[in-house]
């Protein structure tokens, strides 16, 4: 395989950081023609180092998160504006189910500062669970269940028994990827099924993905689009995403 140009080397780096991108996006980016980008990305999807999509192009990596104190790091200004907006959602005396991951994490984190009272979480985040101890007036339920190292998190068959024993008001989850079908995928099987069955027993399902998890593609899927009655983002997405949102019938929320 011929070297890598400098500018196709950037083009991949922005993209496994972002997920997806559309040209128009990429062209600023990269201060280049459309004619020119969409060059570059033939080129690299003939490589099989990226996916080709009408209108953009996404990250050619299906099977592994990035670390998960690198996602903390990443997007974090989003993803606490995320987790305010999403925290309001959250009333006193309400139930709900939280699955593991950063955006969650600034979710709780928003929840501790409104500090609700007679909340009642059931959560496989040890993550979570240790921020929301703060307040007392949370009641937390934490499963048991296989350790998932990479998210601070229980997964496998004992967490999905557990959480099989309750049904909350609320399903508030992010999500490691959103390809452009409107499919809600993760990673990692023993992580899913612990999150579909939070989805199965919530009486409302809420998404929190920032920007960046729109066109990105993994391996398990928890839902698709449709099944969720609000996605709350920290950006405007682009036509052709706002476009696959309506087609959902899904309430889209912009935090930013």
């Amino acid at each position: 395989m011929d070297q890598l140009s400098k500018r196709h080397s950037e083009i991949l780096d922005t993209l496994g950081r972002r997920g997806y991108l559309a040209i128009e996006e990429l062209v600023a980016a990269f201060n280049v023609t459309p004619q020119t980008l969409r060059r570059d990305l033939q080129d690299l999807a003939d490589r099989g180092l990226l996916r080709r999509h009408h209108g953009g192009a996404s990250a050619n990596v299906s099977t592994a998160n990035a670390d998960y104190g690198l996602r903390h790091v990443e997007t974090a200004d989003g993803k606490a504006a995320i987790g305010r907006v999403a925290a309001k959602l959250v009333t006193p005396g309400s139930s709900l189910f939280l699955t593991p991951g950063t955006t969650v994490d600034a979710l709780a984190k928003a929840i501790v500062e409104l500090a609700p009272s007679g909340l009642r979480v059931v959560t496989n985040s040890i993550a979570a669970a240790a921020i929301l101890e703060q307040c007392p007036g949370i009641s937390i339920q934490v499963t048991g269940g296989i350790w998932m190292r990479h998210n601070r998190a229980l997964g496998g068959t004992p967490a999905v028994e557990f959480v099989e024993n309750y049904r909350c008001d609320l399903h508030l989850t992010s999500i490691g990827a959103i390809d452009l079908d409107g499919n809600l995928l993760e990673y990692r099987d023993e992580e899913v099924v612990v999150a579909r069955a939070m989805f199965r027993n919530a009486r409302r399902k809420v998404l929190l993905a920032d920007h960046t998890k729109f066109g990105r593609v993994a391996t398990s899927r928890l839902a698709h689009l449709s099944e969720v009655s609000t996605l709350i983002t920290d950006r405007k997405p682009n036509e052709q995403i706002s476009a696959m949102i309506r087609r959902a019938g899904c309430e889209l929320v912009v935090s930013g």
